[in-house]
């Protein structure tokens, strides 16, 4: 009988070229794409580097954990946009529509925010800093945690957002509008008066009876 050859086990490099490998993050560096739509994109983990992205439109985009760096978002529009754990550096959004985006834990250096207006934007645990933010519009945003260092805040309007824990150079501003509360309600609190008297009026003297 003629034996058959053994099989020789596969090698440990041909068993990692069957491994599935991750793709790699896009890149995009000195790229030209204002006006661009971007729609329903993966883009978890790109670095964008010197990009304008201005007047763009960012629908249903995937960008957790990016880095933006030197990226121009001046008008832009950001719609259900997941930026989780993500890092913008020297970034411009001023003038920006930013609505049901997520910012968590997300990191903000040097941003310029003005004029932009911010709908249903979660911010949990994120850190701002250095960032103008100036007549900004925040409506229904989660700031819980959130931590913002010497920023210009001038003329911001919030409507209907979360604020707990949140810290503006070091202060509480949860615990500052309760404090304000508190001493608002103590000031219109009535005061006690002394029994039988009224306020404001004096006991009239009875006259002496003529003999």
């Amino acid at each position: 009988m003629v034996k058959k050859p053994s099989i020789a086990p596969a090698s440990a490099d041909a068993a990692e070229d069957q491994v599935v490998q991750p793709p790699r993050p896009e890149r995009f560096h000195g790229s030209a794409l204002a006006g661009a739509d971007f729609d329903d994109v993966d883009l978890r983990g790109a670095r964008l580097h010197n990009v304008a992205l201005t007047k763009a439109e960012l629908d249903d985009v995937d960008l957790r954990g990016a880095r933006l760096h030197n990226v121009a978002l001046t008008k832009a529009e950001l719609d259900d946009v997941d930026l989780r754990g993500a890092r913008l550096h020297n970034a411009a959004l001023a003038e920006a529509e930013l609505d049901d985006v997520d910012l968590r834990g997300a990191r903000l250096h040097n941003v310029a925010l003005a004029k932009a207006e911010l709908d249903d934007v979660d911010l949990r645990g994120a850190r701002i800093d250095n960032t103008d933010a100036a007549e900004t519009r925040w409506s229904g945003a989660s700031l819980r945690g959130a931590r913002i260092e010497a920023s210009d805040l001038r003329e911001v309007t919030i409507v209907g957002c979360k604020i707990d824990g949140l810290t503006i150079d070091g202060v509480r501003i949860d615990r500052l509008f309760e404090d304000a509360k508190r001493r608002a309600s103590a000031s219109l609190a009535p005061k006690a008066t002394a029994k039988g008297t009224l306020p404001g009026r004096k006991k009239s003297k009875r006259p002496a009876p003529t003999k």
